[in-house]
C-alpha cells in the first residue's frame, strides 16, 4: 500500500516476479477495508499518507489480523517513526531511497518471522495437550507421566528461548535451561521467584500484563524489560498464555522468552547512523535543528548560559582543486576530531553543518567560557598544517528571547564577518555592539 501508484507498480512488478501473489492499493482507508474481509500474509505500507498515517494503519492491520506480517516503507529522516511502527506491530522496515532488493530481504524476513510464531504457537498448543493428556491420565499410569515429563523437559531443554510457568501466586513453578542461562540464576533460586522482581518496572507491570492477560488469554509479541543476576538490563520479546484445567480454571501462566538484545542493538545503531556524518564522526545537519531546539528550551528553563560556535575551513575550495577530494576529506575529518579534542565529553555536541562548515552547541557555556573553547579549536587545527588552511569562527551566547534562527543566523554572520576580515580568528555576536568584533586573531 502506497499513496504513489508509480511505487505500487514497481513493488507490484517485483514482488511477482519473485513468486508472490500480491494485491495492492492506494487508499489506507479502502486497505482497511481489505483488511478486514481478506486474509493476507504479508502488508506492506508507506508511513507518511494523507487519508491516515502508516502507523494508524498498523495498528488497524494488527487489529483485524494478528498474525499478519507487515514491513513500513519510509524516509531517511524518519527513523523514529518507523521504530514506533515496530513498536505498534510491524516486523520490519526500510528506508527510502530503496532498492528492491531491501524489499525482498525485508519480505522474506518478515514472512520467516510468520511463520516461526505461528509454529512456536502450534509448538505452545500442543504442549498444553499434552500436559493435559498426561495430567488426565495420572491415575492409570504414573509411569507414562513421568515419560512423558521426562521428553517434555528434554524438549523444552533443547530450545535456546527461555520457558518459564507462573503459578497463580505469581512465583516461578518451572524454568528451562534457556531460562536459566537467560537470567543467570540457578534452578533452586529461579523457582520460587516472584516474577514481579524479574521486571524492570516491577509490579506495576506485571499487573499490566495480568490484567491483559484476563481479556485476551494469551499475549504475543510483548516486549519488555528483565534484570540478570548480574544487575543488567535485558530486552525480551515474551508470548505468554494462561494454562487452564480440566474444568477451565486457569492453574498458570506459560511464558516463552526470546532475548532481543541483538534486535535492539541493531536498531540503536540504525538509529545512530541515520544522525551521524560517517566522514568526521559528528552529528550531521538533520539532527542538528532538533537538539539546539532542546537545548534552547534546557537553557530557558533551567536559566543556564548557552553558547553556539559556526566555522569553515579557510580557502579550502582552493585546497581542494590542488590536492583532490581524498586530500580535502582528510582535512573534514581532521576538523570533527578537533571538535571532538577540544570540547567537554558528554557536554558539547559538535556537528558537520555542511560542506566544509561545523557547528559546536555548547550548554552551560556562556561567551568567556566559549570563547576559550573556540580559541583552542582554531588554534588546535592551525598546528595541523594543512598548508595555510585555517578557521574562521562565528561565536554567540544565546540571549532570552532570541529564536533558534536568529540564534544561528547571528553566528554565522560572525563567522562570515571573519571569514572576510582575513581568517583565522573568531568573532562574537554582541547585541550592543553593531560593528564586527574581534576576539582573536593569529
Amino acid at each position: 500500500m502506497d499513496d504513489e501508484t508509480s511505487i505500487l507498480d514497481l513493488l507490484g512488478q517485483h514482488l511477482e516476479e519473485t513468486g508472490y501473489t500480491y494485491d495492492s492499493c492506494s487508499s489506507p482507508l479502502a486497505a482497511v477495508e481489505k483488511l478486514k474481509k481478506e486474509p493476507f500474509s504479508l502488508l506492506i505500507t508507506d508511513l507518511k499518507m494523507p487519508e491516515m498515517h502508516g502507523i494508524e494503519v498498523v495498528r488497524e492491520a494488527k487489529l483485524y489480523q494478528p498474525d499478519i506480517a507487515i514491513v513500513v516503507v519510509t524516509a531517511l529522516v524518519d527513523v523514529t517513526l518507523a521504530v514506533e511502527a515496530l513498536r505498534s506491530g510491524a516486523d520490519d522496515y526500510v528506508l527510502k531511497p530503496f532498492n528492491l532488493g531491501e524489499i525482498t530481504v525485508a519480505v522474506e524476513r518478515s514472512l520467516e518471522r510468520r511463520r516461526l510464531i505461528l509454529e512456536n504457537r502450534a509448538y505452545q498448543e500442543q504442549l498444553e495437550e499434552r500436559v493435559k493428556q498426561a495430567t488426565e491420565g495420572l491415575a492409570a499410569s504414573n509411569r507414562q507421566l513421568l515419560s512423558t515429563k521426562e521428553y517434555l523437559e528434554n524438549l523444552l531443554n533443547s530450545s535456546v528461548d527461555g520457558v518459564v510457568t507462573i503459578n497463580d501466586q505469581d512465583q516461578i513453578s518451572y524454568a528451562n535451561r534457556g531460562a536459566l542461562q537467560m537470567f543467570g540464576y540457578p534452578e533452586n533460586e529461579m523457582l520460587g521467584m516472584n516474577v514481579k522482581n524479574l521486571l524492570v518496572s516491577g509490579a506495576e507491570e506485571f499487573f499490566h500484563i495480568r490484567h491483559m492477560l484476563r481479556s485476551q488469554q494469551a499475549l504475543q509479541n510483548y516486549e519488555t524489560e528483565v534484570l540478570h543476576k548480574s544487575g543488567m538490563t535485558i530486552p525480551l520479546n515474551v508470548s505468554l498464555s494462561q494454562v487452564a484445567d480440566p474444568i477451565n480454571n486457569t492453574t498458570s501462566t506459560f511464558a516463552i522468552c526470546k532475548d532481543i538484545t541483538q534486535q535492539k542493538k541493531l536498531e540503536d545503531e540504525l538509529k545512530e547512523m541515520s544522525v551521524k556524518d560517517s566522514l568526521t564522526g559528528l552529528y550531521n545537519q538533520r539532527s542538528f535543528y532538533d537538539r539546539l531546539e532542546s537545548e534552547i528550551e534546557r537553557a530557558r528553563r533551567q536559566g543556564h548560559p548557552l553558547s553556539l560556535l559556526l566555522f569553515d575551513v579557510d580557502q579550502f575550495k582552493t585546497y581542494n582543486d590542488c590536492h583532490g577530494h581524498l586530500e580535502g576529506d582528510k582535512v573534514l575529518a581532521s576538523c570533527g576530531q578537533v571538535v571532538i579534542d577540544c570540547t567537554r565529553e558528554h557536554v558539547d555536541i559538535g556537528f558537520r553543518y555542511g560542506g566544509d562548515e561545523f557547528t559546536v552547541i555548547l550548554p552551560e557555556a556562556d561567551e568567556q567560557q566559549a570563547l576559550v573553547i573556540a580559541e583552542r579549536i582554531r588554534l588546535t587545527f592551525e598546528l595541523k598544517r594543512f598548508d595555510s588552511l585555517t578557521l574562521s569562527v562565528g561565536l554567540m551566547e544565546y540571549r532570552p528571547g532570541s529564536s533558534l534562527r536568529s540564534f544561528v543566523r547571528f553566528a554565522d554572520a560572525k563567522m562570515y564577518d571573519a571569514k572576510r576580515s582575513g581568517g583565522n580568528q573568531v568573532f562574537v555576536y554582541r547585541a550592543d555592539s553593531p560593528e564586527p568584533e574581534v576576539q582573536s586573531q593569529a
